[in-house]
């Protein structure tokens, strides 16, 4: 017999037993998916736990982007609640270090940002292929630095088209991705998006033939901020989105959308060693520093003519004070900036200063993951009419410090003018360096 012939028969056999048994194909199988709904929430603040709570009430899994040196800090979540959520199925993906606007970042310190957190997290037990840049817009030099820092795919918003703009834009971004560096993303949704522009967001998707909507998600709470969503109306969302299933959609997690096996680790670029960045304050800006608060209190800063050196000081005006302080510090970021320090040595700070209160050094310092942590303040320096110097020098900076941060602070109403600041480094002399400077005695045989 002809081998067609014969393969034909036995097909054909097969399939009598295969309906005889009940084995008949399913007539009602659901359509294959076409459009893809990702639910993507950025910067790991602590109310997202209720986001993740109500995703999980629906059978959804999200991707929480997630800032590696926040977490555990007031506001943000805690290693706890990242270890719960990724056991509960959701993704746990990068966000960088600190937050930086990468556009304002040189292409090294990019890295250490992206490189380093990918390290924080994998260290933490999770297995982070996606990645979101800090405030939604990146270029290339960004692209690339994800790309080497061995992330999957990276997301950006306001590239869908939705109710609030964007005409130009897709219904949807494409399965697989034109390009996995900047997967298209909805809108930053805040407290004014409405259920019905969510559905009409993923109806627009449906109608144009299906596609990837990654929706743009920050806090999951009441009244809690400019970037928000109600709990009620995420599950409102929610519990419609698992009603479109019929209609060939379905939520998946960004890892799940982009597939692939995570690449290898890559190290950062290590930082050179630098003090001060314009010390005086004469350049534009000025270039390095960031003004910092914290408590109730209304800070006003202003650059003034008044300069202790130099064009340009900085000056502080602090009203309506309650609690908290204000200061001037240089940009507590991963190494372009920020001095380097480093473990057990001691520091001189120093600073000019004008002030109608009492003044003094607050002090902030890097570990080794990236993570800046507030470490101590000086004595109070009284208030100066003219010109005067604050110097002090702190005790040995903690364990696996390798950068710095410092300002003179206002902690009470009042003014405070700055100029001119300085640091200096005074390393710690081991017994083994001691020893080997000493001239070499029986006596120094015996101690050393």
């Amino acid at each position: 017999m002809d081998a067609r012939k014969l393969l034909r028969r036995t097909l054909t056999c097969a399939g009598v037993v295969l309906l005889v048994l009940g084995f008949s194909p399913p007539s009602n199988a659901a359509p294959a998916p076409r459009t893809v709904v990702s639910f993507t929430v950025d910067d790991g603040t602590a109310s997202q736990t209720a986001g993740a709570r109500i995703l999980s009430e629906h059978r959804m899994r999200g991707t929480f982007y997630v800032v590696s040196g926040s977490i555990g800090r007031p506001g943000y979540l805690s290693l706890e609640d990242l270890r719960g959520m990724a056991a509960a199925g959701h993704e746990i993906g990068g966000h960088t270090v600190n937050h930086p606007d990468l556009g304002a970042i040189g292409p090294e310190e990019l890295r250490r940002e992206i490189c380093q957190d990918r390290i924080n997290l994998t260290g933490w037990g999770f297995r982070p292929t996606s990645f979101a840049y800090p405030f939604g817009t990146p270029d290339r030099s960004a692209e690339q630095a994800v790309r080497d820092c061995g992330y999957s795919s990276a997301r950006v918003t306001g590239s869908i088209r939705n109710a609030r703009g964007c005409d130009a834009c897709p219904s949807a971004e494409t399965v697989p991705p034109r390009n996995p560096m900047a997967v298209r993303g909805s809108g930053m949704i805040d407290p004014s998006w409405t259920l019905e522009e969510l559905k009409q967001l993923v109806r627009d998707a449906e109608a144009d033939g299906g596609g990837w909507v990654p929706l743009v998600l920050h806090q999951v709470c009441d009244f809690c901020g400019s970037l928000s969503i109600s709990p009620r109306v995420l599950d409102q969302f929610a519990s419609w989105l698992s009603t479109r299933e019929a209609n060939g959609t379905v939520v998946r997690t960004v890892d799940e959308v982009v597939g692939g096996e995570p690449a290898p680790l890559a190290r950062p670029p290590s930082p050179a060693p630098h003090g001060l960045v314009n010390a005086s304050l004469e350049e534009p800006g000025p270039r390095g520093w960031v003004t910092s608060s914290w408590g109730h209190n209304s800070p006003k800063w202003t650059q003034v003519p008044d300069a202790r050196s130099g064009r340009w000081a900085q000056r502080l005006d602090l009203a309506d004070y309650v609690d908290g302080d204000a200061k001037l510090l240089p940009r507590m970021d991963m190494g372009e900036v920020a001095p380097t320090a480093h473990e057990d040595n001691t520091y001189t700070l120093s600073a000019w200063y004008k002030s109608t209160a009492p003044t003094q050094f607050a002090v902030y310092y890097r570990d080794r993951s990236g993570v800046w942590r507030y470490w101590t303040t000086s004595p109070f320096f009284s208030p100066a009419t003219g010109w005067t110097a604050a110097t002090w020098t702190t005790p040995a900076a903690p364990p696996g410090t390798t950068g710095l941060s410092f300002g003179l602070a206002l902690s009470a109403p009042g003014s405070l003018t700055t100029d001119d600041y300085g640091l200096q480094e005074h390393p710690r002399v081991s017994h083994e360096r001691l020893c080997g400077r000493l001239p070499w005695t029986p006596l120094l045989r015996w101690m050393c």
